[in-house]
């Protein structure tokens, strides 16, 4: 037995009821702005572990190569996304810049 699946509709009270649960756009800059920085602490925590291991590595402690490298590797991944939501957040606001009103 087989039950239809009901359509959804989306009226200009549904819309104004997501709005509302949705909440203010303090809260929703907040929470923006926390995931930034702890993206940011994240990626300063990668990059800091990289170079404490290359550190540990170049005095002759006893670390595994491979551990050295995909440390390393993942700092510049991270690096390297965090330069690309600069450029895509950068686009963004000259596209907002560039609108006619």
């Amino acid at each position: 037995m087989t039950t239809a699946i009901e359509p959804v509709s989306w009226g200009p009270e549904q819309l104004v009821a997501a709005t509302n649960q949705l909440g203010s756009t303090d809260k929703l800059t907040g929470e923006f702005a926390g995931l930034l920085t702890s993206g940011l602490s994240k990626l300063d925590a990668q990059a800091n572990q990289a170079t404490t291991m290359l550190s540990a590595y170049a005095a002759g402690e006893r670390l595994s190569p491979h551990e050295l490298v995909m440390a390393m590797e993942q700092a510049k991944l991270s690096m390297q996304m965090a330069v690309e939501i600069r450029n895509r957040l950068i686009d963004a606001y000259q596209e907002l810049t560039r609108m006619q009103i």
